[in-house]
């Protein structure tokens, strides 16, 4: 079965590009010092950013009626305070985090946390497919085409990088607490979607002369 990580490159690969380095052990690191302890006991309130829904409302923090978490602001909270706390936000933040570490030169941390962010929402999607689509469906789409594109530019630019830097990310989710929904009862959707990220894996590995080809053609540098 083609998985939602294979189906989504097709959508990247008229933008592909970049290279990788320690930075990305930088940032585990910067997350690590945290990312020991228990998942969350139940799912916490939906941050007001994310039940507003839509990129707009992401980026510049409109909040919406109702009751909603306001406590943290991706956009302006520090990023290196936001790379600590971001295993126990709704998977968007990781979104805004690559976001913003793209547009400060840190790519490299962008990479990373654009797909450890997009892992965890696939495993969101999966665990609660009753989410109305025009809510946190819409927005992961949003959010993937809006700061995928340049992402995935950059990264697809070297494939040997881009594979280890998707298996950091995959080994990372394994390895870290998720403080905004337990993990136990997305079991299912985890397995599913880490297999997925696998499938994408062995894709780029066994595709390389491909991909690179098609980045060629459609002028954009490999490294």
């Amino acid at each position: 079965m083609r998985s939602g990580f294979l189906a989504a490159l097709g959508l990247s690969l008229a933008a592909c590009g970049g290279a990788l380095d320690n930075n990305i052990s930088a940032a585990g690191n910067a997350a690590g010092g945290d990312t020991a302890g228990a998942d969350a006991a139940r799912q916490r309130p939906i941050p007001c950013s994310v039940q507003a829904h839509g990129m707009g409302a992401v980026v510049n923090g409109t909040a919406a009626q109702g009751p909603c978490d306001s406590s943290v602001d991706p956009q302006t909270v520090a990023l290196d305070d936001l790379i600590r706390i971001v295993p126990d936000q709704h998977p968007s933040f990781y979104y805004i985090l690559a976001q913003r570490l793209f547009a400060g030169g840190r790519r490299d941390e962008a990479v990373f946390w654009f797909y450890a962010g997009q892992l965890r929402y696939r495993i969101r999607l999966a665990c609660h497919p009753d989410l109305a689509p025009d809510t946190e469906p819409a927005l992961f789409a949003a959010l993937s085409e809006t700061v995928g594109a340049p992402v995935n530019e950059y990264a697809f630019g070297d494939l040997d990088a881009l594979v280890a830097t998707l298996e950091r990310a995959r080994t990372w989710d394994a390895e870290t607490r998720n403080g905004f929904e337990p993990k136990a009862p997305c079991a299912t959707a985890i397995a599913q979607q880490r297999e997925g990220m696998g499938q994408l894996i062995a894709h780029v590995r066994d595709n390389g002369a491909e991909l690179r080809r098609h980045r060629a053609a459609n002028g954009l540098p490999n490294r």
